[in-house]
């Protein structure tokens, strides 16, 4: 292997070590700085998505109720209102969230598939199916599929009626339930009391996401049952089931890195340092540049000899001397550095100051006429003489160089 290649080889494993450590460095400040962000389930209280729920805690906030998202009920006897916008309680929740009821608490159950009272006085249901109506800020009347009709409910009898993509009517046999929304086939909403408390069961629980919020009096419905005055306290409860959010898993400026212990950071460091040092120290080329004799150019001097063929195949012994000496007298003056128009006596001078050829030897050859086959062979010998001359003088003045 030359000296040329080996250097070039150092400086290559050089580049890949240096190019190696940065996707290191890349790789590690990604997992430094990338935090989970898991999906936001449909009815989220957190969620901007069509089907999350933020713009219900906001239109709470805005009528001045306080409003935390929990995953347990409130203590029995706690001044608060709790909203469950899909029922994806335990048993141990159910229970809890009971007790604070009996103890005079408010729950809002808008899913209306949850079991969480009895349907003991319920004997079936109505579904309600309609397409989503085109927006006109106050025009309510296309918007409302669901409208007040006979309401007991006193919280909810200012309000005109609500839209429902799919939601179900209740019918009760239960002579203490009032109901609110109602019709032949049934209520929308209907209030059990439980212990000294209540629960409201709501036929729709889609109607409270970001998507149709806004529609009907769907938005006054929420704030009717969960802010009827400032300073109301509500709890939106997701549930023992449901997936964990950003929150559960933890939020903040605390990064993987604050986990990490100093001496570890300070082990990485080191290790980065020598890495660094090694790949340095790797694309080092030792001693300089060495030059190498040029390749002969393969394709030219095939297209010669082939061009030579040709004519001597067509008996043409004279042109193809003329040919073969042309192109010799053009190699030499280029490695010499002549011009191309350098006459015999100047090409024979150079080839004779710097090869072991004799004066006047290249001058005869470049002067020699052809005319047969023979005399042709006798010609290409020649100069096949005179660049292995070259070539040979070539190589010991680069030996000379290295030494």
């Amino acid at each position: 292997m030359s000296p040329r290649r080996g250097s070039v080889s150092g400086a290559s494993g050089g580049r890949v070590g240096i190019t190696a450590l940065f996707l290191v460095i890349a790789a590690v400040g990604m997992l430094l700085l990338v935090r989970a962000q898991p999906d936001p389930e449909p009815f989220d209280p957190r969620s901007d998505a069509d089907s999350g729920a933020r713009g219900l805690v906001l239109l709470l906030e805005r009528e001045g109720a306080g409003v935390e998202v929990v995953r347990s009920a409130p203590a029995p006897g706690s001044d608060r209102r709790v909203l469950i916008l899909e029922d994806r309680l335990n048993d141990d929740q159910r229970a809890d969230l009971l007790a604070f009821a009996r103890q005079g608490g408010l729950v809002v159950m808008a899913d209306p598939s949850s079991t969480l009272v009895d349907a003991a006085g319920s004997v079936g249901t109505t579904s309600i199916t309609a397409g989503q109506p085109a927006f006109r800020d106050n025009d309510l009347a296309p918007q409302i599929n669901v409208p007040l009709g006979e309401c007991g409910i006193a919280a909810l009898a200012h309000l005109r009626g609500v839209f429902v993509r799919n939601g179900v009517r209740f019918r009760t046999s239960d002579a203490d339930a009032e109901t609110c929304f109602s019709d032949a086939s049934g209520a929308f909403a209907v209030v059990r009391a439980v212990g000294s408390g209540l629960v409201v069961q709501l036929g729709d629980n889609e109607m409270f996401t970001n998507s149709l919020l806004r529609y009907a009096d769907n938005g006054p419905l929420a704030t009717a049952l969960l802010a009827p005055i400032d300073n109301t306290q509500v709890s939106i409860l997701l549930g023992a089931k449901a997936a964990p959010s950003t929150a559960d898993i933890g939020s903040g400026e605390e990064t993987l890195s604050d986990l990490v212990r100093p001496g570890v950071w300070m082990a990485i460091a080191q290790l980065a340092i020598a890495f660094l040092l090694f790949a340095i120290a790797r694309a080092v080329r030792p001693g300089r540049p060495v030059r190498e004799p040029e390749q002969v150019p393969i394709a030219g001097s095939q297209l010669v000899v082939a061009t030579g063929m040709l004519m001597q195949r067509a008996h043409h012994a004279q042109r193809a001397g003329w040919l073969l000496r042309g192109n010799l007298h053009r190699d030499v003056c280029e490695h010499f550095h002549l011009s191309s128009t350098a006459s015999l006596e100047a090409v024979d001078e150079a080839v004779a100051a710097r090869t072991s050829l004799p004066r006047g030897h290249v001058a005869a050859v470049l002067d020699t006429d052809v005319g047969d086959d023979a005399g042709l062979l006798r010609l290409s010998n020649s100069l096949q003489e005179i660049r292995d001359a070259l070539l040979l003088a070539t190589a010991q003045n680069d030996e000379r160089l290295v030494t």
